[in-house]
């Protein structure tokens, strides 16, 4: 008689920190690590910095629309802090999230005040920041 051993697939993800504040998001939505394409929705982010450098130019992609801030991470880069501040400087979202598990991360920003941020991706050896207007 064969046994017949079932494991479950769990896809987990690790998110080690998330903290919201001036209550710009509840949770941030993780997508599928196929989803390889920013949705057209979403205004590309310049991103600038040192992070990349090495990596090519789409290591990582952002985007921007009307109520979320989308970010891809088309290789790893381990665990990456991701915060967004706002034109007064001030946090509003930050998290830690290990790119080796999740490769997408949608941030929703519906309750933010409008005006211009920026988001910063940065891990131990490097960082990127770009700049997107909220309406």
């Amino acid at each position: 008689m064969k046994k017949h051993i079932f494991l479950p697939l769990i896809l987990s993800v690790l998110v080690l920190n998330v903290s919201v504040i001036n209550g710009a998001s509840s949770r941030p939505i993780f997508v599928s690590s196929e989803t390889v394409n920013m949705p057209n929705e979403f205004e590309k982010i310049e991103l600038l910095g040192n992070l990349m450098t090495g990596h090519g130019p789409n290591a990582i992609e952002a985007g921007a629309s009307d109520n979320a801030v989308y970010i891809h991470f088309n290789q790893s880069f381990g665990n990456v802090s991701i915060t967004i501040y706002n034109e007064s400087g001030l946090t509003v979202y930050s998290t830690v999230l290990n790119t080796a598990v999740q490769q997408t991360i949608i941030i929703p920003i519906t309750a933010a005040n409008s005006g211009i941020y920026t988001v910063v991706v940065e891990n131990a050896t490097g960082y990127v920041e770009g700049e997107f207007d909220y309406d």
